[in-house]
């Protein structure tokens, strides 16, 4: 004897059902709404939670965890609060990244390094020496010239030169005019144009071979040797 086949049971208001496929539960397929309005439902306790599971077609264990929810949601807005005191993040402080903390502090923040050493007392309970800084900066100064001198220069076009002083020291400047990317900053004795001429000759070497320089008014023998060399 075959049962008679039963009439598909209706499904609540709420649902949706354009996308539902046969293994989408109606639990799953409850709109945010809904799913708001059970949890409301059970923490008022108007009504049994079997008759709230039967209106929407859908198990106890998913009524009790829109309950659930909608504590937790409640517990959040009447916590006390905490301000400014309240943990953001733990940070895993190594001798590494107070390294580059150093390099942060004087390349981003421009702090001498007396700053740098006050800041670690401070702040870290640490004691570092101004030597320490030093070195930290030197030893990241040689590793940044290894890389710059692996770096292809062939794209620049244009090249920008100028002169500036750290500590009435001549440094040597080169800029590519589009990216603003920095190709040449070197400390020297003098800028005299033989100067100019032999740094232009490395870059040279690095495939740097711009279609128009910029120099200042003290550099005619550094275009001309720049000139010489791309000619060759």
């Amino acid at each position: 004897m075959v049962a008679p086949l039963l009439p598909p049971r209706s499904l609540p208001a709420g649902v949706a059902i354009a996308n539902m496929s046969p293994a989408l539960s109606v639990a799953a397929s409850l709109s945010p709404d809904v799913r708001k309005d059970i949890g409301i439902q059970v923490l008022s306790r108007s009504e049994p939670v079997s008759h709230i599971a039967d209106k929407h077609q859908v198990s106890r264990k998913c009524i009790y965890q829109q309950g659930d929810k909608a504590q937790r949601s409640l517990d959040e807005s009447f916590s006390p609060f905490r301000g400014d005191d309240e943990v953001l993040f733990h940070l895993p402080v190594t001798k590494s990244w107070l390294y580059q903390l150093i390099l942060g502090l004087v390349l981003i923040c421009h702090s001498s390094y007396r700053g740098v050493v006050e800041l670690f007392r401070d702040l870290f309970d640490t004691s570092i020496s101004i030597g320490t800084v030093h070195n930290r900066l030197e030893a990241t100064a040689e590793r940044a010239a290894e890389l710059n001198q692996g770096q292809d220069l062939s794209g620049i076009e244009v090249g920008l030169h100028d002169e500036i002083f750290q500590s009435k020291q001549p440094v040597l400047t080169g800029v590519d005019a589009a990216s603003t990317y920095c190709y040449l900053l070197q400390g020297v004795e003098h800028r005299d144009e033989d100067t100019w001429g032999w740094y232009l000759l490395e870059a040279m070497a690095q495939g740097f071979d711009p279609d128009f320089l910029t120099p200042t008014i003290r550099l005619p023998m550094a275009v001309v040797v720049s000139e010489r060399v791309r000619q060759q």
